[in-house]
């Protein structure tokens, strides 16, 4: 009994763990242009398409940092455009002002909720005393019955996806696109830098940086 009670309330521990350990950012897709042929990148501007400013400056500046210690001049698209949901003509002009190869853009696309539902587990013992059932119940036998308890936990939770974009800026054409998904969209230090560093890798995976 008291095994049983150990491995269910550690199992309870790890799923707590691992609940609140999982990465705020996860990869759901990348694909790489098989038609445009790319050299390496030198010079990038990271343009966060959102109506956020605060939020649009973070990830702006944490991926053109991540790319710069890749030794890739990346210039974040706020100190070129107004705005970031700027229209076409500010864009374009921004973009031949830096003389930039590419343009990178990052935007949510969509924010749904989700729920994870961790199931309760009882033993036969009630989780209160009944004295006339349990005269001699003591301390021994209460604690022992409540760590044979475990009410059911539900969570709630954001989960934002987030669309990648890396676009020639010559020919205007897509080079390389990928998918993602955060499961803390409120926390956007912490997302941009996942963002920055799930980025650049697979950038330099592809052979673009």
């Amino acid at each position: 009994m008291k095994t049983l009670s150990l491995c269910k309330a550690g199992g309870l521990l790890l799923f707590t763990f691992l609940l609140c350990s999982c990465a705020s950012v996860s990869v759901v897709d990348t694909w790489r242009n098989p038609a445009v042929s790319t050299p390496h990148l030198k010079k990038v501007m990271v343009v966060s398409i959102t109506k956020k400013e605060s939020s649009r400056r973070v990830y702006e500046d944490m991926i053109a940092a991540e790319l710069a210690a890749r030794g890739v001049q990346a210039i974040p698209g706020y100190t070129e455009l107004p705005t970031g949901m700027a229209n076409w003509e500010a864009l374009d002009g921004a973009v031949k002002r830096a003389s930039v190869q590419a343009v990178l853009t990052v935007q949510t696309i969509r924010v749904e909720q989700q729920t994870t539902v961790q199931p309760g587990y009882v033993t036969t013992y009630p989780g209160h005393w009944y004295p006339e059932a349990f005269p001699a119940w003591d301390l021994y036998g209460y604690y022992g019955s409540m760590a044979n308890y475990g009410p059911a936990f539900i969570t709630t939770y954001d989960v934002a996806t987030m669309q990648l974009n890396l676009f020639d800026a010559t020919n205007g054409k897509l080079i390389w696109a990928a998918t993602v998904e955060s499961n803390e969209p409120e926390k956007v230090v912490t997302v941009g830098k996942e963002l920055a560093r799930i980025v650049v890798e697979s950038l330099s995976r592809q052979g673009l940086i």
